[in-house]
This record gives structure tokens, sequence and C-alpha cells, in this order.
């Protein structure tokens, strides 16, 4: 059967998209997790030092640019990849 197309299970296209997909899956909550995490961080300092509200609020915004730099950065490393495929 040289030339024919295999015939697909039910379900057979969505575990390749999910597949596809699995990079791009954890990249939100790699986000959330850097900004929540800085936030907690920020926090726990000002309740430390008695600062309230300027380390929580220094560290969600470093949460905020360190988490986008990743997410940027996660992007375009697997663009470059996803065109390697392609070709």
């Amino acid at each position: 059967m040289t030339g024919a197309k295999k015939k697909q299970s039910v379900g057979g296209g969505l575990g390749e998209t999910y597949r596809q997909l699995a990079p791009f899956m954890g990249l939100g909550t790699e986000l959330a997790a850097s900004v929540a995490g800085m936030v907690l961080v920020g926090y726990f300092l000002d309740k430390w030092l008695h600062t309230s509200p300027w380390l929580l609020l220094t560290g969600a915004a470093v949460g905020m640019v360190g988490g986008f730099y990743n997410f940027i950065k996660e992007i375009q490393k697997l663009s470059r990849l996803g065109t390697k495929n392609r070709k």
C-alpha cells in the first residue's frame, strides 16, 4: 500500500493537535506564576520591613517585566523551532 493514506482512528487528529500546542499551553501559567511569586515576595517584605505598599508594587512590576520577557523569549524560540520543522 505505497502512496495510500493511513486511516486515522477517531481522535487521532486531536492528539496531534495537542502535541503541537503543548509547548504553548504552559506559557500563560508561567507568566502568571512569575507575577504572583514576585507579588508575594513584595507583600511579605512589606510586612517585615513596614514599607507598605512599595515593595509589593515593586514586586508586581518586576514580576510583570520578567514574566513578559520570558514569555516573548519563549514565543520567539518556539516560532524558530516551528519554522525549522515546516521545512
